[in-house]
């Protein structure tokens, strides 16, 4: 694509960079609206940006956000100085907007390596402008299907995006089919993360979005299986199957509310690796920023030693103090990542409070039917479970739901007002999970940091 000139370049930087200092003056992000802005000044403003960066892009269904996380901590702990797009806005003009601000007034990048998170369906639109050298994809599961209409769609999606970007090297989950699947019939060079056999883990079988096989349609046995549809398939008729990853988790020896303890195999070389965040989730996040650093032609133990102090992204396993009670925060939005997080949950042998919201809002999905999917039963019939509080523009929906799972009105309790929940969660005894969707998590998360003096989520 060709280049803006230099006046081009200059009021389009202009442009972005004044629309949000405007934006955030008046205490809003200033996400996509500067980008917009600035891309109609120049449309190509991208292309001179990201000149001479080095990028690495990463997309998927669940992940993304905190996997970024990883890798930009990665880089940065390393010495390298990195942009990442922290405030998660992931479509073109959300990403545009953080690009165009890391640059000079003349267009030159401030820094020479970015982490970019990237929704699948803006990955085609992304890619053709900054040429990164590297695209993460973190697995592909059915969500937002009023938007994406079906897993198989979004697959195809993020394939396309894959072929305006031939040069750029992949990192894929091999235990998961769909995204592996991205690998046939590319020329772009590929490095795999997974977990082996020998982790020990076992979670619900869903094979729902697993799909067929990509080469004769023939369906998938599983040698082990992790989660949902991730696992060592093979298709039992052509023999295509997982591939033997580049980093691979050996064993996970320990998860607790604090952090994992695993061990990773890179290069035949097994070491013991301390993760700061918990859960199977994000042992697979860990994985991918240790591939991530292979692909960018990095040492791997760079990665490796960052992931012992790795913070959570925002709401993402993210924390608030409520008078020495504690309270955290975990983004759900599919089935598949909403089950995770209760195998989360009912790992450890504490009682605890649980607040639930759903929102039906663009952000989310207009479709909340997968709250039917889900395996509310799991939650509602732990004995740890002491309270459940349920929110959000379609908290009578979700009750309902809840109650089908066991959760009569002695346990679940509505409460839409998020200042009369806060009040109510002040006076819990027990740690606080709070499992919102995307709309609603940004909004319980406003009031619980004008309760806590927590950053803003673009900060």
């Amino acid at each position: 694509m060709k280049k803006p000139n230099i006046v081009q370049t200059v009021l389009s930087v202009a442009a972005c960079k004044f629309t949000r200092f405007v934006l955030r003056k008046t205490g809003r992000g200033g996400t996509a609206i500067p980008g917009i802005v600035a891309m109609k000044v120049s449309k190509n403003i991208l292309c001179k940006v990201s000149d001479g960066m080095e990028i690495v892009v990463v997309t998927g269904t669940n992940g993304k956000t905190t996997s970024c996380n990883m890798i930009e901590h990665s880089l940065t702990s390393g010495g390298h100085v990195c942009l990442l797009n922290k405030s998660g806005a992931n479509l073109l003009h959300g990403i545009a907007s953080d690009l165009i601000c890391n640059a000079t007034w003349t267009g030159k990048p401030k820094t020479h390596y970015a982490v970019l998170e990237c929704d699948e369906a803006a990955l085609k639109q992304l890619v053709p402008f900054i040429n990164p050298k590297a695209i993460v994809v973190t697995n592909l599961f059915s969500d937002q299907v009023d938007r994406y209409g079906g897993v198989q769609n979004t697959l195809k999606e993020v394939r396309t995006g894959i072929e305006r970007s031939p040069k750029s090297t992949l990192v894929l989950n091999a235990e998961e089919p769909l995204s592996a699947s991205l690998a046939l019939n590319v020329p772009n060079k590929v490095v795999w993360y997974g977990l082996d056999s020998t982790v020990g883990v076992q979670g619900n079988i869903d094979l729902s979005d697993a799909g067929v096989c990509p080469k004769c349609g023939g369906e998938y046995e599983y040698d082990y299986h992790i989660y949902a549809h991730l696992g060592g398939f093979r298709c039992k008729k052509c023999g295509h199957k997982r591939q033997t990853p580049d980093v691979s988790v050996t064993s996970i020896d320990k998860i607790t509310s604090k952090g994992s303890l695993i061990h990773v195999k890179v290069q035949d070389k097994v070491q013991e690796v301390r993760v700061a965040l918990p859960a199977v989730y994000n042992v697979y996040n860990a994985a991918a920023a240790i591939a991530a650093n292979i692909a960018m032609e990095l040492p791997t133990q760079e990665a490796i030693d960052s992931l012992s102090s790795v913070r959570s992204a925002f709401g993402r396993l993210e924390t608030f103090d409520l008078n020495g009670n504690q309270l955290q925060m975990i983004l759900v939005k599919n089935p598949a990542g909403c089950n995770q997080a209760f195998s989360y949950l009912t790992s450890f042998d504490e009682d605890f409070t649980l607040v639930l919201h759903l929102n039906n809002r663009t952000g989310d999905g207009h479709d909340i039917s997968w709250i039917e999917d889900t395996d509310y039963e799991k939650i509602c019939t732990n004995p740890h479970v002491k309270k459940i509080y349920v929110g959000g523009d379609c908290a009578k929906e979700l009750s309902d739901r809840l109650r089908k799972a066991g959760a009569g009105d002695d346990l679940q309790e509505v409460v839409t007002d998020y200042n009369k929940l806060l009040e109510l969660l002040k006076q819990e005894k027990y740690p606080i999970f709070s499992l919102p969707n995307y709309t609603s998590m940004m909004e319980m998360r406003a009031v619980l940091n004008q309760a806590t003096g927590n950053k803003e989520f673009w900060q």
